[in-house]
């Protein structure tokens, strides 16, 4: 719209007028009667690595810490599934205390918390307060990696969003591509304790550039009662197009999280192959991750969201029933086994920046329920993907790819349910 709409926020109900063009990150729009400064990307970037780097980082380490705290594997790998289920509860939470008090001091308190249990880390002497730590880290970096995206949306329109996001993503798929391997490196040289150390320096210092770079994105005019801001939660989860865009994150989301969990069992026990291969090939997977982010940065603005989610899903869909065929016809090699997967992280590249910023435009003014629900969605979904997946890679390998098929379809399903409602709400 032009004209005297030209001041206002495009926040009223779903985002479905034509945007203006959208602010870079370092420029300043006005939010009613004040001006804000939109964040610069790189310290987006730097907020949102946290979460993913230390879920990552520890993983190498977890054989040598179940020999130092005297405990079996599997309670070791409470570190990585309490530190995920923390980070799902987590975004639940934070996201309505940031519409309430702002986003700004929401993230300064996660990396705050984050770096508190990096040093509670550090110190640990037993199990049990090795997982507290992991706790009080997993609800700073949860924190931080929600709002990250809540601040998107409070600068950028709908379609913009998505390209932002998009390059938000790939910039953090090289954090867990990279922390295993700093995390071998620190327990070799230094020991395990030198891990958490490694975070303590990583968050100080995302600590002080988001104190002086971090601004608040916040809209203004926000509710001042917390009771009415949880009253987001049944706003959202009674709108079809945010049900739909949610449940299309969580279950594309879940073919990753499956995936992680079996496939290292499917190459190193099934196919007879050595670890190295393993990671060699799922770099080349998250490659793919990385261009489809690519592609929605760099043509997200151009077609849209939706239209991103509709070409991503099909990918997707697509390369799961090739891997299928792979799984149960043969040959079944590492090559065919994540070739068609690389096609479906190009696919998933394009999804999810696509159907987050999608369902954080359902209701812009809510922007920080939406983020927390949604990541909390993704989450919580992923973890139970990953323990439905590593369960059944032992019973039966292929049927790996037959569960992240049936989630692939069921987040084809849900997109098409989103477009279908967001198009008759007057969508795109």
């Amino acid at each position: 719209m032009k004209g005297s709409s030209d001041a206002a926020e495009p926040d009223a109900g779903v985002a479905t007028q034509p945007e203006q063009p959208s602010p870079l990150p370092g420029e300043a729009i006005m939010s009613g009667s004040a001006p804000v400064r939109v964040p610069s990307l790189a310290i987006l970037v730097a907020i949102s690595t946290l979460q993913p780097f230390a879920l990552n980082v520890l993983a190498p380490a977890t054989p040598v810490l179940a020999r130092v705290m005297e405990t079996d594997y599997a309670t070791i790998q409470l570190t990585l599934t309490v530190y995920l289920a923390t980070v799902a509860v987590t975004q639940l939470f934070v996201g309505p205390i940031s519409d309430r008090i702002g986003r700004r001091p929401c993230i300064i308190g996660g990396i705050a918390l984050f770096l508190i249990g990096s040093v509670m880390g550090a110190f640990a002497q037993s199990i049990e307060s090795l997982l507290l730590a992991r706790v009080v880290q997993a609800a700073g970096g949860g924190t931080c990696f929600a709002l990250a995206r809540a601040v998107v949306r409070d600068t950028a329109g709908k379609d913009r969003a998505a390209s932002i996001i998009g390059y938000l993503s790939m910039a953090m798929v090289i954090s867990p591509m990279i922390a295993p391997f700093v995390g071998g490196v620190l327990e070799e040289a230094f020991g395990w304790r030198a891990i958490f150390i490694a975070m303590v320096l990583l968050s100080a210092g995302v600590l002080v550039a988001a104190w002086y770079a971090l601004y608040e994105t916040a809209p203004r005019g926000a509710s001042s009662s917390f009771v009415t801001i949880l009253r987001g939660f049944p706003i959202l989860l009674s709108n079809p197009a945010f049900l739909f865009y949610t449940l299309t994150l969580a279950f594309v989301s879940a073919t990753f999280f499956g995936f992680i969990a079996g496939a290292p069992f499917v190459v190193v026990e099934t196919m007879q192959r050595s670890p190295q291969v393993y990671g060699l090939y799922f770099i080349i997977n998250a490659a793919g991750y990385m261009f489809g982010n690519f592609l929605t940065g760099r043509y997200g603005q151009r077609f849209g969201s939706m239209k991103l989610v509709v070409i991503g899903t099909w990918m997707s869909s697509g390369a799961m029933l090739i891997a299928l065929y792979f799984a149960l016809i043969g040959p079944w090699t590492p090559l065919t086994f994540f070739l068609p997967l690389t096609i479906n992280g190009v696919g998933n590249g394009l999804t999810i920046p696509g159907a987050t910023a999608a369902a954080l435009s359902v209701r812009p003014d809510l922007a920080g329920t939406a983020a927390g629900l949604s990541g909390a969605a993704q989450l919580g979904t992923g973890a139970l993907a990953a323990v439905i997946g590593g369960y059944i890679v032992e019973l039966y390998a292929p049927g790996l790819v037959i569960f992240m098929l049936v989630c692939m379809l069921a987040g084809l399903t849900a997109s098409r349910f989103a477009r279908h409602h967001e198009m008759r709400s007057g969508g795109e």
